[in-house]
């Protein structure tokens, strides 16, 4: 009985979590513009509507493209159920660090597949962007991971994420926290790395790739990029509690409720970021991308210097 209930809370959080995330970034970014705007349930409407519609698919495509948005689903599914992204989870194999690196990059490239195969010029230019981000931002979002998994001394996420504090643990924690945000900033290319509002196609990166998508295959790639929000925001809410020690006293219904506060309060924070930052230009981003590295890098540094003392 407990095995369905923990696997009833799961399912409703993978269910409502991706599209509040999304709803509440909106509303966060349309109070501070002084409007109204849409309730922060809209994503799911948005979603329901988009199963009602009839797809439009480019004459040039071959079927790439269709494969690649259920790829990408797929790949999203398999990462929130693998990764410790809330302290509640049911049974999942071992999901290694690096093993959800590459499942990213997975994801990644049949996404960059399907962007080129509509044959849109603007889908290849948003997937060589997309391609360079990347590559640029991999290393930062390696090292967040594998500076707690130094004080763990396992790569094993579940394992990383259930030791006991010890020496430097806190600000390792705090610095891979904050580092997994950044890089979910470049990741789902939100401002100061690009304007996912914008509606000129030359500065576009991620909505530059999907712009030939319609109906259920636009559905696949909406909520696949929800889910994905979640996960990095997950990831980075639970290092945050880690590295605060009140926390591990929590019970289980407070740390799922911490959990999920941590995520939409994140999300809040980007649409207050939008609202206040303006987009970097493109030769500028391997900068702040740098920034994201350096904070990624001294974590690893003070975790290995925590393991020799």
């Amino acid at each position: 009985m407990n095995s369905i209930f923990t696997w009833i809370i799961f399912l409703s959080l993978v269910v409502l979590v991706p599209p509040l995330c999304l709803g509440i970034l909106r509303k966060t970014k349309a109070r501070l513009q002084n409007r109204i705007g849409a309730p922060v349930w809209q994503p799911l409407f948005d979603l329901t509507k988009l199963v009602q519609k009839q797809e439009t698919l480019s004459s040039t495509m071959c079927g790439v493209f269709r494969f690649s948005t259920v790829v990408g689903l797929a790949t999203s599914l398999t990462l929130i159920w693998l990764v410790p992204w809330i302290p509640t989870k049911p049974w999942a194999p071992a999901a290694d660090v690096f093993l959800v690196v590459y499942i990213l990059a997975l994801e990644k490239v049949f996404t960059m597949m399907g962007a080129m195969d509509s044959g849109s010029s603007f889908g290849a230019f948003g997937a060589s962007r997309e391609a360079t981000l990347n590559m640029l931002v991999e290393p930062a979002l390696c090292l967040s991971l594998v500076a707690p998994a130094i004080l763990a001394g396992s790569t094993n996420l579940s394992t990383i994420f259930s030791t006991p504090a010890v020496a430097n643990s806190s600000v390792v924690w705090a610095l891979a926290g904050g580092a997994l945000f950044l890089v979910s900033l470049v990741e789902f290319c939100r401002m100061p790395v690009d304007d996912p509002t914008t509606h000129l196609e030359l500065t576009m990166i991620h909505e530059a790739m999907i712009l030939e998508a319609s109906a259920k295959n636009l559905l696949l790639l909406e909520y696949s990029q929800m889910l994905k929000m979640s996960l990095f925001w997950g990831l980075s809410v639970q290092c945050i509690m880690h590295a605060i020690p009140a926390c591990a006293r929590f019970s289980l219904v407070e740390s799922v409720t911490s959990s999920v506060i941590g995520i939409f309060f994140l999300a809040s924070l980007v649409g207050l970021l939008e609202s206040l930052i303006v987009k970097l230009q493109w030769r500028k981003i391997p900068e702040f991308v740098a920034y994201v590295v350096t904070i990624s890098l001294i974590a690893v540094v003070v975790a290995i210097s925590g393991k020799l003392t």
